[in-house]
C-alpha cells in the first residue's frame, strides 16, 4: 500500500534533521579535541613563571621616616606664674648662654628675698656673738634672776610647815571623830564594827607617821619627804572616813547612826579632801619653783662658760638656715625670668608684656639652627639589624626625592616606645652641611644594613621551606616547563625581594618563581 505524498515527504525530512544533529555532534568534538591539543596539554606550564640566577649587586635596607631635630632643641618657660613685665627678645634673634630673655614682676619676690637676708644678717650676728662669750653685764643679769629663784623656794618652804600641820589636823580631827562613832555605835563584832575598828587602827597609823615628819621638817630636804608621807596619809585616812561612812547605811546601822553624826562624818571628808589639796598645791608650787631655780642656774652656767662644739653648730645650724632661705628667695626670683641654657636661635616667642603667664608652659623656643640631627621610629622587627655607624641616605619632602644626602647612625635608643600598638625604638642619624633644612622637616631615610657585591641571588618567591630546609625547582625542559628540587644555602635576604644564593645553584640557571593554582 502506497503511503500518501505528504506522509512519504514528512518522513524523509526527520531523516535528514537526525542526521544533522549527528554531524553537529562530530564537529563540537572535533573542536574542543583541537583545543585541549593546542592549549589544553600546555595550561601547567602557562601558569608557571621562572626566573634566572644571576650575578649582581645586592643589599639590604630599612625605611623610616623621621623629622630633623635641632642639637639645641629647648621649650622655654617660667618656673613660675605671674604677669610678663618684660620680653627682650623675638623670633629669630640670636642670643648667648646666660642671656636674660623675659620677666614677670618681681616685686613680691623682691621683697621675700630682702627679708631673708635680713634673717641671714641677724643670724649671723647670733653667731658672732656666741663666738665671742657673754659680757659682763649679761652674767650680772643672770646672778639676779637666780637670787630671785632662790628666794621664791625658800619663801615656799616657809609656807610648807603652816599647811603641813594643818593637814595634820584634818587626820588628828578624822581620829576622834571615828572614836566616837566606834564607842557610840559598833562597838560590837560583826563585820559592820571590824570594818570601823581597822578604819580607826590605819587613821591612828597615819597620823603618828605624819606627826612623826612634821616634827623633823627643819630644812627643805625634809619637808620635800614631810610633803610626801602627808600626801599618802591623808589619802588613806580619806579613804578610811569613806569605808566608816559606808557602814553606817548598812542593815541596822542606818537607823541607828544618827543623820548628824553621818553628816559630820560628810564634813570631815570635805575637809581632808581640801587638805589633799592644799598639800597638791604646796608639793607642785615647790616643784614649779625648783625648775624656776634649776633654769636661772643653768642660764647663769652656760653664760659663764665657753661655748660648747653642740652649741656652735646649733647656731651655725641656724646660720645655714637662714642662708637657705636666702637661697630658696633668690631661686623664686631666677623662676620668674628666662635665662638662656644655651646659645642659638629664638624660633618661637609666645608671651607678650601685661599677659599673665602659667608655669611651666612653654614661652620660648631656643634651637641651634646650625646642629641639626635626624631622628626616627624604627619598630621591632627591623631595630635587631640596625646599628651605630650605619650608613643612611636622606631625602626631605621639602627639597624634593631626587636630592639625596648621606649621613650615617649616631645612636639608638635601649628604651623602647609604643605607637599605635607597635614597639619602636628610636633611631638618631647626623646631619651635615645640607643646605635649606630646618628644625621640623619631614625626612625619608633608607638605613644600609648590609651589601654584596657581584653575588648570585634570584627572586625570593623561588624558595621553598620544608622540613626546616630550602629548595629551589630547577628548569628540566624550558618548553615544557618541567623541573626538580634542588636543596640551597641562602644568605642575604635582600631589597626588591631577592635572597642571596651562597650554593645549590649556578648561575643563568632557570628557576620556579610562582606556580598559578
Amino acid at each position: 500500500m502506497q503511503l500518501p505524498k505528504f506522509l512519504s515527504h514528512h518522513r524523509i525530512k526527520k531523516h535528514l534533521t537526525k542526521k544533522r544533529i549527528f554531524w553537529y555532534v562530530i564537529i563540537i568534538i572535533f573542536i574542543l579535541a583541537g583545543w585541549w591539543f593546542f592549549f589544553g596539554r600546555n595550561n601547567s606550564a602557562n601558569n608557571i613563571q621562572i626566573g634566572v640566577v644571576k650575578k649582581q649587586d645586592i643589599k639590604q635596607t630599612v625605611l623610616a621616616t623621621g623629622q630633623v631635630i635641632s642639637g639645641t632643641d629647648l621649650s622655654l618657660g617660667f618656673q613660675a606664674s605671674g604677669m610678663v613685665a618684660r620680653v627682650n627678645v623675638k623670633e629669630g634673634d640670636r642670643v648667648y648662654r646666660g642671656q636674660v630673655l623675659a620677666s614677670l614682676n618681681q616685686a613680691t619676690t623682691m621683697a621675700s628675698l630682702t627679708s631673708a637676708e635680713g634673717s641671714l644678717a641677724q643670724a649671723k650676728a647670733n653667731y658672732d656673738k656666741l663666738l665671742a662669750g657673754a659680757t659682763s653685764e649679761d652674767i650680772k643679769t643672770v646672778e639676779g634672776l637666780v637670787a630671785s629663784a632662790q628666794q621664791d623656794l625658800d619663801n615656799e618652804y616657809l609656807g610648807a610647815k603652816g599647811i603641813l600641820s594643818n593637814a595634820y589636823s584634818k587626820i588628828y580631827g578624822s581620829y576622834t571623830l571615828i572614836v566616837y562613832l566606834q564607842s557610840t555605835y559598833f562597838g560590837s563584832t560583826d563585820q559592820e564594827g571590824i570594818k570601823v575598828a581597822y578604819a580607826k587602827t590605819d587613821i591612828q597609823n597615819q597620823m603618828a607617821d605624819a606627826k612623826k615628819y612634821i616634827y623633823a621638817a627643819n630644812s627643805n630636804s625634809v619637808i620635800d619627804e614631810a610633803v610626801l608621807h602627808m600626801t599618802n596619809a591623808l589619802h588613806n585616812t580619806y579613804n578610811d572616813l569613806a569605808i566608816t561612812r559606808d557602814q553606817c547605811d548598812i542593815g541596822v546601822y542606818y537607823s541607828i547612826v544618827s543623820s548628824i553624826d553621818k553628816s559630820s562624818l560628810d564634813a570631815q571628808k570635805t575637809s581632808v579632801n581640801t587638805a589633799i589639796i592644799s598639800v597638791s598645791d604646796l608639793q607642785q608650787a615647790i616643784a614649779s619653783y625648783k625648775v624656776a631655780l634649776q633654769k636661772a642656774k643653768d642660764q647663769l652656767a652656760f653664760k659663764k662658760a665657753p661655748p660648747t662644739q653642740a652649741e656652735i653648730d646649733y647656731v651655725k645650724g641656724q646660720l645655714l638656715s637662714a642662708q637657705g632661705q636666702v637661697d630658696a628667695a633668690r631661686a623664686a626670683l631666677n623662676n620668674l625670668i628666662i635665662v638662656a641654657p644655651s646659645s642659638g636661635t629664638i624660633t618661637q616667642v609666645d608671651i607678650k608684656v601685661g599677659q599673665q603667664a602659667s608655669a611651666l608652659s612653654q614661652a620660648i623656643v631656643l634651637q641651634n639652627i646650625s646642629d641639626l640631627h635626624t631622628e626616627a621610629n624604627i619598630s621591632e622587627a627591623n631595630i635587631a639589624s640596625l646599628q651605630p655607624n650605619q650608613p643612611v641616605d636622606y631625602t626631605f619632602d621639602a627639597l624634593g626625592p631626587d636630592q639625596h644626602f648621606a649621613g650615617r647612625i649616631l645612636t639608638i635608643n635601649p628604651a623602647s616606645t609604643v605607637i599605635a600598638g607597635v614597639v619602636n625604638y628610636k633611631v638618631k642619624g647626623d646631619l651635615n652641611d645640607v643646605p635649606g633644612v630646618k628644625p621640623g622637616m619631614t625626612v625619608n631615610m633608607t638605613i644600609l644594613v648590609a651589601e654584596k657585591h657581584d653575588a648570585l641571588a634570584i627572586s625570593y618567591s623561588a624558595i621553598i621551606n620544608k622540613n626546616s630546609k630550602q629548595y629551589v625547582r630547577i628548569i628540566d625542559d624550558p618548553k615544557e616547563k618541567t623541573y626538580h628540587e634542588v636543596e640551597v644555602t641562602t644568605g642575604l635576604q635582600a631589597d626588591g625581594g631577592l635572597v642571596e644564593i651562597l650554593s645549590g645553584l649556578v648561575e643563568d640557571q632557570e628557576v620556579v618563581t610562582y606556580i598559578k593554582k
